[in-house]
């Protein structure tokens, strides 16, 4: 933060500000993309996984709303960002748990440079705020991705098993929370 004055209005810098109303488009980005998987599988007979999806767009929901209320916290005026469109064509049952691996490897890279503006700005708080919430739950994202990729790309189990494992073991995850 530049100045005394500047702090008076705003506790967050402007840097940091900028990439977490950006975060807020990725997230509602990233909702979109999960509900787009989630009609595939619904159009593919496979509920379990039109849930899965449904879930893990929730919690984009989720993730969004906690950086628009840490905006509000710290005095920030923002304008809800665009959300580009989806543009995907889904080939195989395998490819939504890929692109989701990769959406969730972007979505930490993009944490980590906000992690690192607050650090350059200075904005200890806005850092443990981050670090607690959203690198965390980041990790844990990245992590059932992967996970769940691995089960989708097994060649010795069905769809209907598929999708019973990764809904089971992703509501288990969820109940943790």
């Amino acid at each position: 933060m530049d100045s005394l004055g500047e702090r008076r209005k705003k506790s967050i810098g402007s840097k940091t500000a900028s990439l977490l109303v950006a975060q807020i488009s990725n997230e509602l980005y990233n909702h979109s993309l999960y509900m787009t998987f989630a009609n595939y599988f619904a159009l593919n007979g496979l509920d379990k996984l039109k849930d899965y999806y449904i879930g893990r767009a929730e919690e984009e929901i989720e993730h969004h709303r906690w950086i628009a209320d840490r905006l509000n916290y710290a005095d920030i005026e923002f304008s809800y960002p665009a959300i580009n469109a989806i543009d995907i064509e889904i080939d195989d049952k395998v490819e939504p748990f890929i692109t989701t691996v990769d959406a969730e490897i972007e979505t930490t890279k993009r944490i980590y440079e906000i992690v690192n503006a607050a650090r350059e700005e200075e904005e200890w708080e806005t850092v443990y705020w981050l670090q607690e919430l959203l690198v965390n739950e980041q990790t844990e994202e990245e992590h059932i991705s992967r996970k769940y990729l691995k089960i989708a790309q097994q060649n010795d189990a069905d769809w209907l098993t598929k999708a019973d494992i990764i809904l089971s073991e992703y509501q288990k995850s969820t109940e943790k929370e």
